[in-house]
């Protein structure tokens, strides 16, 4: 018996040889002949081709896939005909010799084909990549293709069903220009052709799928329900048809229509995709016996698969049978809702990916924990590493009791889960740590280079000036996990708020300690209402003063647009506070101006606007250049405290005065009065002119 492989072509040359090297090596085994119909390649393909054939026909394209497939078939001479495109690679080579040279295979005309997507890599496409059942081997003379896309056989029965696998690299998605021209191929071609027959199912069908491989869910949902619409009374015919509604309705989370549409697929056929459907839908709906009932059902058929035992509709695609692992997580969640820890544990542990039993390790001990399966939970410690360290740790620390915790440390041997338990029950039991474990939790901490922040709680709990140590974690992902542990335990607030007091220094390291560690205080939610304007001030000012000697003045005059969002904000508002003192109408309104714009703060900023003072008089105002004057005077005598009474009283008057708050400054400096002198800076920074106020950053520090 010879078998001939027909093949249509155009620009192929980055899988053709792929696809052709299997082809040659079945004349091994069969006498067979490589027939190629080329449309107008313009790349390489036909020169690759000529290595493996030579029989090569040109004919020029007229957008009718049907039409040239029938071209490719009459310069077949062989007894059987093999179809295959250009992007697909025979799996099964001596399987298909056997078929072919097999005398029962004469009584029947056609055979089914299995088409497999490429999915990450060759074995795992075998193992779990969507199947697609296709008539594409027939004898010569028994068949004719209609159509211009999608083209379908016109075939004879009897059917042979084959395990003869290709796998289709063609959808490979991470091609993203070859998918993108094959969209918007198709989907004119699919148009053209629905405009001929409108009631056509199988092309409004084809339509859907094609903006559904586009990943334009709502236009693939509506053009499946108008063939869902058209075919719902015969709808065991159309099951394709069926398959597609509930793939879109599972996509876009519509369970409870799912349910119903995949309850009336599974009255037509017993397909392992309708049994994912149902047991995801009952899932998300928190019917947990019908999940359990869908999730088995599907892993029965999964079996059946997997032996080559399981007949199903030739029409319908198989695209879930790669979520096994899935199936066995939610069942054993369905199980777990249902009470039935052992039952849970059971099916979690026969996930054979280590990689997804890692990542899930929290749900199995939460399993082991509240169904007090104590005997399993030594399983657990070789799925602990650094990356999932923090979840378990999280879990350990926020839900389990410690009676629970006594427990766990019964049936533990030493290793990650031992410790974790060991360093929390400490905690508990003393609200906090000793000397020696704040040592090994540093020391895990830094073996491991990851910040947990339960640890960080403990430590900071210990030593608030730890704080300086941890920062070289980077400053977001520190001001991210001291955020949370302000906004999720009380006395952090207040470890944070104490924590203030040390660190006083004007060296530009200290004073960004204390812009996050203000920031975090801000924005956890739970700072005291007393001390949010004082908070916020300090914060802007301490701020400010980080980007001022950060950057360079240029790029905060000329390009502030390459400042974080945070910075830029702390720039407007700093120019919008220099107002106060001087103009109340343009203070508030550049107060207003800016109060959406990190609305993180909103309600400290709204804070400023209240209880405004009267403008100082302009009389009083015009007296402060000779009272300067005056003011030096006394420093040029060395009357120092007289000179400082003198500042004192003037600001009583005035409120603010930039040159006044220096003289001021240089006096509490002098008197080493250092704190005093820092909260006079602040104010310096907070309300003077933002020119001059830069200038004693840059020359005083």
């Amino acid at each position: 018996m010879k078998l001939s492989i027909a093949m249509i072509v155009k620009n192929e040359e980055k899988y053709i040889e792929n696809t052709l090297k299997p082809l040659k090596k079945l004349q091994e085994y069969i006498e067979s002949e490589i027939v190629i119909v080329d449309t107008g390649s313009t790349d390489n393909t036909v020169e690759i081709a000529k290595k493996y054939t030579n029989k090569i026909y040109f004919h020029k394209w007229n957008n009718n896939f049907g039409d040239m497939r029938n071209i490719s078939i009459n310069y077949c001479s062989g007894d059987w005909i093999l179809v295959v495109d250009a992007d697909e690679v025979l799996y099964d080579v001596k399987e298909l010799a056997k078929l072919i040279k097999n005398k029962k295979s004469n009584k029947y005309n056609a055979g089914i084909i299995k088409i497999i997507n490429f999915n990450r890599d060759v074995e795992n496409s075998i193992n779990n990549g969507a199947i697609s059942p296709l008539i594409r081997i027939f004898k010569r003379g028994t068949i004719n293709y209609l159509g211009s896309i999608h083209e379908q056989p016109q075939f004879k029965y009897p059917l042979i069903n084959t395990n003869i696998r290709f796998i289709h690299y063609g959808y490979d998605n991470r091609d993203c220009k070859l998918m993108e021209y094959k969209f918007k191929r198709n989907l004119s071609l699919l148009m053209k052709e629905t405009k001929k027959d409108p009631d056509n199912i199988y092309i409004i069908y084809q339509i859907s799928a094609s903006y559904s491989m586009h990943k334009d869910s709502k236009e693939a949902l509506k053009y499946i329900e108008m063939a869902y619409a058209k075919c719902k009374k015969e709808i065991g015919k159309y099951i394709y048809v069926l398959d597609k509604y509930c793939s879109l309705l599972y996509g876009l989370k519509e369970y409870r229509l799912l349910l119903e549409k995949v309850e009336e697929g599974l009255q037509c056929e017993n397909f392992i995709d309708f049994y994912f459907y149902k047991g995801e839908a009952c899932y998300n709906l928190g019917k947990y016996e019908e999940a359990i009932e869908g999730y088995n059902e599907y892993l029965n058929c999964y079996e059946k698969l997997k032996n080559n035992s399981m007949i199903y509709n030739a029409t319908l695609s198989i695209t879930k049978r790669g979520l096994k692992n899935n199936v066995l997580y939610n069942l054993a969640l369905s199980y777990y809702n249902n009470n039935s820890y052992d039952k849970a544990l059971n099916i979690i542990f026969k996930i054979e990916d280590k990689n997804i039993l890692k990542e899930k390790v929290r749900i199995i001990l939460k399993i082991i924990v509240q169904g007090k399966v104590w005997n399993k939970v030594s399983s657990l410690d070789e799925l602990i590493d650094k990356y999932n360290y923090e979840n378990i740790l999280f879990y350990i620390h926020k839900e389990v009791l410690l009676e629970d915790l006594i427990k766990l440390s019964e049936n533990l041997s030493e290793g990650n889960l031992k410790e974790i338990v060991s360093i929390v029950k400490y905690f508990k039991e003393n609200d906090g740590l000793d000397k020696e474990l704040i040592q090994k939790v540093k020391k895990i901490t830094n073996e491991n280079k990851i910040p947990y922040a339960i640890y960080i709680y403990y430590i900071l709990k210990y030593d608030i000036n730890e704080i300086e140590n941890l920062i070289v974690y980077g400053k977001n992902k520190i001001e991210n996990i001291l955020i949370y542990l302000c906004a999720n335990y009380y006395d952090f607030n207040s470890i944070m708020l104490k924590g203030l007091e040390k660190f006083k220094s004007m060296e530009l390291a200290t004073i960004s300690i204390r812009t996050i560690m203000e920031k975090v205080l801000l924005l956890s939610g739970n700072l005291p209402k007393e001390d949010n304007e004082e908070i916020f001030l300090n914060y802007v000012a301490n701020k400010y003063y980080c980007i001022i000697k950060t950057y360079n003045s240029n790029l905060i005059e000329n390009n502030i647009w390459m400042l974080t969002d945070e910075d830029r904000f702390i720039l407007q508002l700093k120019k919008a506070l220099q107002y106060k003192y001087e103009d109340t109408m343009s203070y508030i309104k550049s107060i207003k101006d800016i109060i959406n714009l990190e609305k993180s703060y909103t309600k400290y900023i709204e804070i400023l606007t209240e209880n405004l003072e009267e403008p100082v008089n302009k009389d009083i105002k015009a007296l402060i250049p000779s009272l300067i004057e005056s003011i030096k005077g006394l420093l040029n005598k060395e009357k120092y405290q007289e000179a400082y009474d003198t500042v004192e009283e003037a600001l009583s008057l005035v409120k603010f005065d930039f040159d006044l708050m220096m003289l001021k400054f240089n006096l509490l400096i002098k008197f080493n009065y250092k704190e005093e002198a820092i909260e006079c800076l602040k104010e310096i920074i907070l309300y003077g002119e933002a020119r001059r106020v830069n200038k004693v950053i840059e020359e005083y520090f």
